[in-house]
């Protein structure tokens, strides 16, 4: 692999700043929510806050982009696309109208149970790498000439991480992942059940690899 750092003429000051060539082989990324109450009504403001944050900087930095296209799913009581994969850079008023939408999702409520938010977030990672095969093929040789032909998703929840990997790695066995270079499952936690115990980082933060 060629890393060597290359000059790149940053717009803002006019002077030359140096990247490795491996930013421009990032790949697409997934991001699935889980918005179910009554979690999501402690977790969401602090969530969109940081994602809007995040998006605002990814937008900015000078040189190539560090995610060059972005899918954004909620679970709620359903599970919902907010945001077909777009670039990120240039479209910074849609990445915060998604956002907004996300906060929009009821934080009160009931749910079936966790074995249904299992099968929800089974069905939105299935439904993700089905839709990231029809982005690149209808895009066909721009997205493969930058070799930008994986993604990576990331599942934010706030059931425990590793019964998250469990189900996902279970409900995912026989499915067709030769797209998929990592899963990372986030769990996230409320002020009150951090304060009762201390998380594991096992427990707050797993993931397991597809194809390199």
């Amino acid at each position: 692999m060629d890393n060597r750092k290359r000059p790149v003429v940053s717009s803002n000051s006019g002077n030359s700043v140096y990247w490795s060539s491996s930013f421009t082989r990032q790949p697409a990324r997934i991001l699935i929510v889980e918005a179910l109450p009554p979690s999501w009504s402690e977790t969401c403001m602090v969530l969109c806050d940081a994602l809007e944050n995040f998006l605002s900087l990814a937008c900015s930095l000078d040189g190539p982009c560090r995610i060059p296209l972005l899918s954004l799913y909620a679970i709620s009581r359903q599970q919902e696309c907010l945001l077909p994969f777009v670039q990120v850079r240039g479209n910074l008023a849609r990445l915060r109208s998604c956002v907004e939408e996300l906060r929009s999702i009821p934080g009160e409520g009931c749910v079936r149970g966790a074995a249904r938010g299992g099968e929800l977030l089974r069905r939105a990672v299935l439904d993700s790498l089905q839709q990231f095969k029809q982005y690149i093929r209808h895009t066909g040789t721009g997205i493969q000439a930058s070799n930008n032909i994986s993604v990576e998703v990331t599942v934010v929840t706030s059931q425990p991480g590793r019964g998250v990997v469990r189900q996902l790695e279970k409900g995912l066995k026989d499915a067709d992942l030769v797209s998929l270079k990592r899963l990372l499952v986030v769990q996230i936690y409320s002020a009150a059940e951090w304060g009762q115990d201390n998380p594991s980082p096992e427990d707050t933060h797993a993931d397991t690899e597809g194809r390199d």
